[in-house]
């Protein structure tokens, strides 16, 4: 098991809830919900976020980046002005730290021409500059 389906399953058990339940809570099938246990699947971030108003914790708890459920990291800033201002502090250039993060060049421009990264890629993502996926997504939190 990966570390988000752990934590789901810990969610489950400790707000006594079945997969069914919790699909037909985030209006979301049941194979949906089986395919993150079965298949490793990970959530869309709109999902996600979904899941983690329901536990009321947050999404690095949900994804087991953290262990405790810190919301303070949060900003109403859009997702691609909180990832280039990562990049340009970090004083990387946007080409190696895509190389360094085994993601394609192709995935920032289209992140800046309005796509929502995979979950996978914001979890990476936030791995890489130390930061929460709550930071890093900003304003879609409240969309």
């Amino acid at each position: 098991m990966n570390e988000f389906q752990e934590r789901l399953q810990e969610l489950l058990d400790e707000n006594n809830l079945s997969r069914l339940q919790l699909a037909k809570s985030l209006n979301i099938s049941s194979t949906t919900i089986n395919g993150y246990f079965n298949n490793g699947y990970y959530p869309k971030i709109e999902i996600a976020i979904d899941m983690a108003n329901y536990f009321n914790c947050s999404l690095d708890f949900l994804f087991g980046l953290s262990d405790t459920n810190d919301f303070s990291n949060r900003n109403n800033k859009p997702f691609f002005e909180n990832l280039k201002n990562l990049i340009k502090s970090s004083g990387i250039s946007i080409a190696q730290t895509m190389k360094n993060l085994k993601m394609s060049e192709y995935s920032y421009y289209r992140w800046r021409d309005g796509l929502i990264p995979k979950t996978i890629n914001l979890i990476d993502l936030a791995k890489y500059f130390d930061v929460s996926i709550e930071y890093l997504i900003g304003n879609l939190l409240s969309k």
